[in-house]
């Protein structure tokens, strides 16, 4: 939703704006400090025009309103361009004239007319589908400051362009005039009740019975009472039934193609709601017979606020937004709730229309857009009752007491276990192994409700999360809270192409260059001279002429050469090959560059993070990049602003945040700590990806640069960086009505000054969202009920206030309570002690003495006690409040007015019209609920701010073989010289010949498997165990059911084919006839009384070659293995098999289930395929296979062993045959 600033946009897209933003405003009051000192010391020459940006203008908790935000050109009829220009010839030639030319261009302007554009409506109210007083009056607030005057409302007050120049010369002083103050807006809210808007099914038939195929016949009417149609239907409706001020002048001919909503208002309501009143409150229809739309300049105004604290206007520092008010309360003799339609109707057009004739049944307006509210009988509840219900409701989140307590009542001790718990804030939850059972787990969110310490043993990375979960020894359930947090970071990473790449290219950038560094000094370490960096080259570039002349200077004997400069390589004559003296290493003093060297490990780790803090630094000297100013990598920008957005929890589902629905009931005000550990683990699994080392230590890296910025002091700031440890979750109606509902978190300053602390420097409120409809979400770095944090303050905001009728109305009278209202500063306001006080109050009725000149209209008829109407009598509510304004006479202290004004506008009235703001102030150290509150922090007492850095840094290590590893790095002491360095003779000893008892292994000859691919053994068959072939034995352990008859046995329907889409039957050769896929589609067909256990399902392939008298499916198997396609409970493992002379290709299915077994009615199919399988050609002709197929299952459920008694084979009913083509044309 787009939020208009009223200047430059400070829009953050970011989860953490609002932290992102204090910190920026911190930077620049910073530097505007540091450019006021340079300028008064001289350093900084002033440029006369101050280039400062005004921070914060308007101040937190202020409004300004305005009557009325009109645009420069109006949208609607046509504007011509006129030009004139006069040409004078450059010539003195008799009769050369001076040439004057004109030319005039048409346009329209594009603005909204029939339909408002996405984002346009940023709250309504009351809500839709929700419910308030009969005193409320209706409104909207649009984003838009301009939309409302967009368009004409009124042209009786002249064009923008005409408004404009007025102005203009009012401020000259060339014309005598009172400042417009008012403008009429084009659109206005009108409310009804649903019976004021049904059309009858016959008018429905028989009004739009000359439209389009565009109005869907029969024509029905929506939720709110509109009909959907296009201008030119609009237009072909009958007149003598509906008039409409939609005509072809109020925009170019392409008009008629736009579509609307319309609403079918009765003539008699109509005038009502466009006509003025007299003084005994009778309507006054105008003498031109046409609409009156003045009164409605007083219901639109524009407020200009202060964000800070609203979820959804708190993305700018300021925001603009438009409110247009309805004039119609709800009915006030409603005995049950009555719902009211709302419509913002476009008035444009009205003005000119005249009332509709006699004959005439509607008036056809345009709805720009409408919903549906509820008005609720008199002494119901209402808003200030609803705030004071949420204080009362404070507590922790976690489960209900009525559930818990039970349970912790209750003498067995597991039950006191379970409520111990869920105190905690767990709840159990279904989970599967990973061998596929089912169980039950213990879960809790990052949200507790108990304060919860660094765990011990999580201080190591994981690249599984299976060791992150706990086992609870006294219930023998799971705790896999830790766990889930792992995966759920791991799968939103792997849900982000954007920081999955930047973080690879980070690992990268971390790899390359601490891997050089670590080979450099290993190096180094044997002989620090064998290699020079760039940089040394540089360092030695003086010494290099005095190095050169060394080459070729001999001692004075003509024998010895002159010996070497410290520091220097050894130089001697000779060819280029022996000039250098360096020694020759053997086989030995190699060093070991790999991981598996210990040395090798701990030399990257430093260097890896050195790397990493270096890269994670900012173009500004020796700064970290703390995203107030410019990174080194612009990876490490995507993946820090991404981690540190999931520390703040964006992005985590629901369900993991809140894990039991009943912890956030209706109406309830929540507060939790969050879990540290937690995070640590989300983070730890969303940087597991792309790891490609034996141990991580580049995620380690990662993990310590993060560290060092969340541990830093951003320059300018007086504070770390802030990481949220505690929240809160309203779940409220009130959220609803007031989407920006007003958080403050206040400290208790006087428990501040007695304990000499300093109030707390950072953002107060570092996330604040609404969840979802209802739920409100705010995030804090300091824990509730303590020094930093005394109080939680909700307030109504200043754009989404209640508007009503008056303090009481009813069916008999109407009392208003006429407000004070100023032209003050605040401060001058503050001095009048009762600023919060009525001026006067004001009583009328619909009948009697007090109903003369009446500022209400009850009903159309005056005097009979109808309420049909209920609409505000306009202007006379307006100047009656200005002329009680202008009676106060009271003054400031000073002598300066408190009200000085002589006109009634929009923005004055409309402040009348608020109903009273209200305001919950949650006292956290006074509530009863105190204790459960500082529960949530640690027992040594709560700090200002908790700096919550991440904690697993031992780096994730992939198993390895014990041998693998090898220890030291080869470097010998003594480094032997060789005089003779030729390669020539270095190389005549050396042979490359592999051993004379060296075997090659199958899997070294076979060319088509890949490295990590293992050949499959030939074993025999004899070896395997072999279950027993009677099922007699096996019936009488099945529990059967005296119901029903015993179940046979399952059989399985078995399709074998080529992983061809067009072919699921047969195998399909081609030519070349290369290895391929074979699918097998295995169907389960089973009787549902039946209770088997299957422990393995056996295909047998007979192999051999294709020119035989038997036919063969293969010669023999040498693929990739087979995999199961989507039953992944299970595994397929195949084997050759030597059964007396005939090998065979046994595929064995196997459940992946630590019993052994797996009851066959849940299993539907065990579909796999064979990768890379050479089939037999058929020699031309289709050929048939016959697969051998059987089962076996398990005898005795409660005997842990699958031996040879307890197991059970049983063939298969169903004859599996293979048919092979080797032509594909067979196939078709």
């Amino acid at each position: 939703m787009g939020i208009y600033p009223g200047g430059k946009s400070v829009r953050i897209d970011s989860p953490r704006h609002l932290t992102i933003r204090h910190a920026r405003n911190l930077v620049a009051v910073h530097q505007r400090n540091v450019r006021l000192a340079l300028r008064s010391s001289g350093e900084l020459q002033d440029e006369g025009e101050s280039s400062e940006e005004e921070i914060d203008p308007l101040p937190a908790g202020q409004q300004k309103l305005n009557s009325y935000w009109a645009p420069g050109l109006e949208a609607g009829k046509e504007h011509i361009v006129s030009v004139e220009q006069d040409i004078n010839p450059n010539t003195t030639k008799k009769g050369s004239k001076k040439l004057h030319l004109t030319a005039e261009q048409g346009f329209f302007v594009d603005a909204p007319q029939f339909s408002l554009p996405d984002g346009s409506v940023h709250s309504t109210y009351p809500p839709a589908g929700y419910s308030d007083d009969h005193r409320i009056l209706p409104h909207i607030v649009l984003t838009d400051p301009h939309l409302p005057w967009e368009r004409l409302g009124s042209p009786k007050q002249g064009t923008n362009a005409e408004l404009r120049e007025k102005v203009r010369l009012m401020a000259l002083g060339s014309l005598e005039e009172k400042p417009v103050r008012n403008r009429v807006p084009w659109l206005v809210v009108l409310a009804f009740d649903q019976s004021e808007l049904r059309l009858p099914p016959e008018d429905l038939d028989k009004i739009f019975s000359a439209t389009s195929d565009g109005v869907i016949k029969p024509v029905k009417q929506s939720s709110t009472m509109t009909v959907n149609m296009s201008i030119a239907d609009l237009w072909k409706l009958p007149t003598s039934d509906v008039i409409t001020p939609v005509t072809p002048d109020l925009g170019p001919e392409s008009m008629k193609d736009s579509r609307g909503d319309f609403i079918f208002v009765q003539p008699e309501i109509f005038k009502s709601f466009f006509s003025t009143w007299d003084e005994d409150n009778n309507r006054v229809i105008p003498e031109n017979n046409k609409a009156d739309t003045l009164q409605y300049q007083y219901l639109a105004h524009v407020r200009k606020i202060n964000g800070s604290g609203m979820a959804l206007a708190g993305v700018e520092n300021t925001a603009v937004f438009s409110i247009v008010i309805g004039n119609r309360s709800g009915p006030l003799d409603n005995q049950t709730p009555t719902t009211m339609c709302a419509h913002l109707v476009s008035i444009e057009g009205v003005e000119d229309m005249a009332f509709p004739s006699d004959s005439q049944r509607y008036v056809a307006l345009c709805s720009l857009y409408s919903w549906n509210y509820t008005v609720l009988p008199p002494d119901t509840l209402n808003v200030p009752d609803a705030f004071e219900h949420l204080g009362r409701t404070l507590d922790v989140l976690r489960a209900p007491e009525s559930i818990i307590k039970p349970l912790r009542d209750a003498p067995d001790k597991v039950r006191q276990r379970i409520a111990s718990r869920l105190d905690d804030g767990y709840t159990l939850v279904k989970y599967r192994t990973q061998t596929g059972e089912p169980t039950v787990a213990l879960y809790r969110g990052p949200f507790t409700p108990t304060y919860v310490p660094d765990l011990a043993h999580l201080t190591k990375s994981s690249n599984s999360s299976v060791d992150l979960q706990i086992l609870d020894k006294e219930l023998g359930i799971m705790d896999i809270t830790y766990s889930i947090a792992w995966q759920t970071g791991r799968t939103m990473a792997l849900g982000d192409e954007v920081f999955t790449a930047a973080l690879n290219r980070l690992r990268t950038a971390i790899h390359g260059p601490a891997m050089k560094t670590v080979k450099l000094q290993t190096i180094k370490d044997i002989n620090d001279i064998s290699f020079r960096t760039k940089d040394e080259v540089l360092e030695d570039l003086p010494e290099v002429i005095q190095s050169l002349a060394n080459i070729h200077i001999r001692r004075n004997d003509g024998n010895n050469f002159a010996p070497p400069v410290p520091g220097q390589p050894f130089f001697s004559p000779g060819g280029a090959k022996k000039r250098w003296f360096r020694p020759k290493m053997g086989r030995s003093d190699l060093p070991n560059m790999s991981f598996t060297d210990l040395d090798f490990e701990q030399r990257y780790k430093a260097a890896a993070v050195d790397v990493a803090r270096r890269l994670a630094g900012s173009k500004s000297q020796g700064l970290l990049y703390d995203e107030t100013n410019d990174p080194v990598s612009t990876d490490w920008m995507i993946v820090l602003s991404w981690l540190v957005d999931k520390m703040f929890l964006s992005g985590v589902p629901a369900h993991s945040l809140i894990p039991d629905p009943t912890y956030l009931g209706p109406e309830s005000l929540r507060f939790f700590r969050i879990d540290k550990n937690w995070i640590d683990s989300m983070i730890d699994g969303a940087l597991s990806l792309g790891n490609h080392s034996l141990v991580d230590d580049d995620r380690v890296a990662i993990k310590t640069a993060l560290n060092l910025y969340i541990d830093s002091i951003p320059k300018g700031a007086k504070h770390k960086i802030q990481i949220p440890a505690y929240g809160f979750y309203l779940r409220s109606d009130l959220v609803t009505m007031f989407p920006d509902l007003r958080v403050e978190v206040l400290p208790d300053e006087d428990a501040l000054r007695a304990a000499g602390e300093e109030p707390p420097a950072g953002a107060p409120l570092l996330r604040h969202d609404i969840v979802t409809d209802g739920i409100m979400m705010g995030f804090m770095d300091r824990l509730p009920g303590s020094n930093q944090f005394g109080q939680l303050v909700f307030t109504q905001p200043a754009h989404q206030q209640r508007f009503a009728v008056a303090r009481g109305l009813d069916v008999d009278k109407i009392k208003v309570n006429i407000r004070k209202q100023y032209t003050v500063d605040q401060k001058t306001r503050e001095t009048d002690d009762g600023r919060h006080d009525k001026l006067t109050q004001i009583i009328t009725n619909p009948t009697g003495d007090k109903s003369k000149d009446n500022i209400f209209i009850w009903g159309s008829k005056p005097g009979q006690g109808l309420n049909d109407l209920r609409i505000l009598r306009l202007p006379k509510y307006a100047d009656v409040q200005l002329e009680e304004l202008e009676k106060w006479k009271q003054t400031a202290p000073d002598g300066t007015p408190y009200f000085k004004d002589d006109t009634a506008t929009s923005a004055l009235f409309s402040m009348q019209l608020n109903d009273p703001v209200y305001k919950l102030t949650v006292d956290l150290k006074a509530h009863p609920e105190n204790e459960s509150l500082a529960a949530l922090g640690p027992s040594s007492g709560p700090s200002a701010t908790e700096v919550r850095t991440l904690r697993q840094l031992e780096p994730a290590r992939m198993a390895m073989h014990p041998g693998y590893r090898q220890g030291g790095s080869g470097v010998s002491s003594q480094l032997a010289r060789h005089d003779d360095d030729d390669d020539a003779e270095g190389a005549a000893g050396v042979t490359f010949q592999r051993h004379g008892e060296y075997v090659p292994t199958v899997k070294a000859l076979a060319k088509n498997l890949a490295p990590h691919i293992r050949h499959i053994p030939t074993i025999s068959a004899h070896k395997l165990p072999k279950p027993s072939e009677a099922i007699s034995s096996f019936a009488e352990h099945k529990p059967r059911d005296r119901f029903s008859d015993p179940a046979s046995a399952p059989r399985y329907r078995i399709t074998v084919s080529s992983n061809i889409g067009s072919h699921w039957d047969v195998i399909t050769l081609r030519k070349p006839n290369l290895q391929q896929d074979i699918i097998f589609a295995v169907s389960v067909e089973q009787n549902q009384s039946n209770q088997y256990m299957l422990a393995e399902l056996d295909i047998q392939i007979k192999l051999g070659p294709a020119k035989t008298d038997d036919n063969y499916l293969m010669p023999t198997y040498a693929g990739t293995g087979a995999i199961m396609l989507t039953n992944l409970r299970f595994n397929v493992l195949p084997q050759i098999l030597d059964d007396g002379g005939q090998r065979v290709l046994r595929l064995r299915v196997l459940p992946r289930a630590a019993k052994g077994w797996i009851d066959i009615g849940t299993v539907k199919e065990l579909g796999f395929m064979l990768g890379l399988a050479q089939v037999n050609e058929s020699l031309g002709d289709p050929t048939q296979v016959e697969l051998d197929v059987w089962a076996i299952y398990c005898k005795d459920a409660e005997n842990p062993k699958l031996g040879d008694d307890n197991t059970v084979k049983i063939p298969n009913s169903i004859t599996t045959r293979v048919t092979v083509f080797d032509n594909p044309q067979w196939a078709q």
